[in-house]
């Protein structure tokens, strides 16, 4: 697909979350989370990152977001939506379904209300800060037009680009939205661009016969997405639709349909009715530090959280403590990529591995563990030399900057990863071809990390996109 860089930008490279926008008439965007009713098509509009090197969270604000045409502009948002966008990688996540007009629309607007991160600095040292935003309002020209001709499910990429949109200069934080886009058919994409991931509590599940369907609100943005189940959606364990209870936290990864909808595919439960419970609380994130005792099991861990659901409000830093009865859960979807219940135990928790937590709240940055989640992280970097094995079970070394994670953390230079037959690719990339990829490329991948007896590291691939060369668009600002 074409892509269109917003320019005026400064630093490292971001893949992350994705939503559904589009609205009716010629003001506000619709607040439903389905297609509407008329003439019109079903738009998908997500948001990717290329992963910055040495962020370890980004909080986004999008005020407003629009198409424009030659009768005016074309809200796509209900409301400004925040979204974290360091965590996706490869991946994508919803944020507001509407239906778009049909026309011809000849560029698109976004503006930025906020943004923060946090980062490891040059000594090592995690620092939260509120960015200075710089020129908030981007306007891309899209050459060439999008035009809208059926009522065919559409999905709109919006790519912010990290590594241009976030500078640090002086020790001032400021942020430039530099984004690429792109806009397709949903029956034209590649299986992997149609995938989609939400992690949040459920509001409602309603299945008889093994179809029906699932409502979850967003942990990340707050938005509400209703999700179909049929006879192939594959529950994680022994999760069924009758077990899964309002306010139970669950991760869902779907796809994308020809119509619009969205389709569950696989659904894991994180933390079954407790999600609103002022006692209890989840948060998503990496960890930056351990704690051990004199036999070497870690005991403590500082977390820096993507991601909060439940409990109290997100904080910059969490201290989570362990005990003898904290429960290690390797998930469904880290089991597609291979890696058992055996594999992931205290000595996975480790300084740069992304781990889920669920536990009882102490104050407002500490929670007592009772379980701990392998989660997916991101990384991006070269291909180092040419993959081996023979596809779909593919090995590949990834060259890291070294102000990544990392590469602070764990002094890694360079990180093995495995692909299999339940890797998926995305853009120029599929299972068939990846073997050919040349050397240098750079790639994203979004997997999950885990390292052997002899400390080697190796991430478990779910997801690998090539990070595309942006293309400046004519009459773009």
């Amino acid at each position: 697909m074409k892509r269109y860089l917003i320019t005026g930008l400064s630093l490292g490279v971001l893949a992350l979350t994705g939503f559904w926008l589009t609205a009716c008439g010629g003001g506000a965007a619709n607040t439903s989370n389905s297609p509407s009713s008329g003439a019109g098509a079903p738009m998908l509009v997500t948001v990717g990152d290329a992963p910055l090197s040495n962020l370890l969270s980004a909080q986004v604000t999008i005020a407003s977001l629009s198409l424009v045409n030659s009768g005016g502009s074309f809200a796509l948002l209900s409301k400004p939506r925040t979204v974290e966008l360091s965590g996706l990688g490869a991946t994508r996540e919803p944020l507001e379904l509407e239906n778009v007009p049909l026309g011809n629309y000849t560029s698109l607007t976004l503006t930025v209300s906020a943004a923060q991160a946090t980062y490891v600095n040059g000594s090592g040292q995690t620092v939260t800060s509120t960015a200075t935003l710089n020129s908030p309002t981007v306007t891309v020209a899209l050459n060439p037009a999008l035009s809208v001709t059926t009522t065919d499910g559409l999905e709109l990429q919006l790519d912010f680009n990290l590594a241009q949109s976030f500078d640090l200069t002086n020790n001032v934080l400021t942020f430039t939205p530099a984004i690429n886009t792109a806009a397709a058919q949903v029956s034209s994409e590649d299986s992997g661009d149609k995938e989609v991931e939400v992690t949040g509590s459920v509001v409602s599940v309603s299945v008889t016969n093994n179809a029906g369907s699932i409502t979850v609100k967003s942990g990340d943005s707050g938005a509400q997405f209703t999700f179909t189940i049929n006879a192939a959606t594959k529950f994680e364990g022994a999760l069924s639709p009758a077990a899964i209870q309002p306010n139970a936290l669950v991760e869902i990864q779907g796809a994308v349909q020809s119509d619009g909808s969205l389709l569950a595919t696989e659904i894991s439960a994180e933390m079954e009715g407790e999600g609103e419970n002022a006692s209890q609380q989840a948060a998503l994130g990496t960890v930056t530090a351990v704690t051990t005792d004199s036999t070497g099991a870690v005991t403590s861990f500082t977390l820096v959280p993507r991601e909060d659901f439940g409990g109290s409000d997100q904080s910059s830093t969490l201290t989570v403590s362990l005990s003898s009865s904290t429960v290690y859960n390797v998930g469904a979807f880290a089991a597609l990529e291979g890696i058992t219940a055996a594999q992931f135990t205290n000595a996975q928790i480790f300084a740069g591995q992304s781990v889920m937590v669920v536990g009882t709240v102490s104050g407002t940055a500490t929670i007592a563990a009772q379980e701990v989640d392998l989660a997916p992280l991101s990384a991006s970097g070269q291909l180092a030399a040419a993959p081996q094995g023979s596809s779909p079970d593919l090995t590949f070394t990834l060259q890291l900057a070294s102000s990544s994670g990392l590469a602070v953390y764990q002094q890694l230079t360079a990180l093995n990863v495995a692909a299999n037959a339940n890797t998926l690719y995305g853009d120029t990339l599929s299972a068939s071809t990846f073997a050919s990829t040349a050397t240098g490329t750079s790639l994203d991948v979004n997997g999950f990390l885990l390292k052997d007896a002899s400390g080697n590291f190796t991430l478990y691939a779910a997801m690998i996109s090539q990070q595309e060369t942006p293309e400046t668009p004519e009459g773009g600002d």
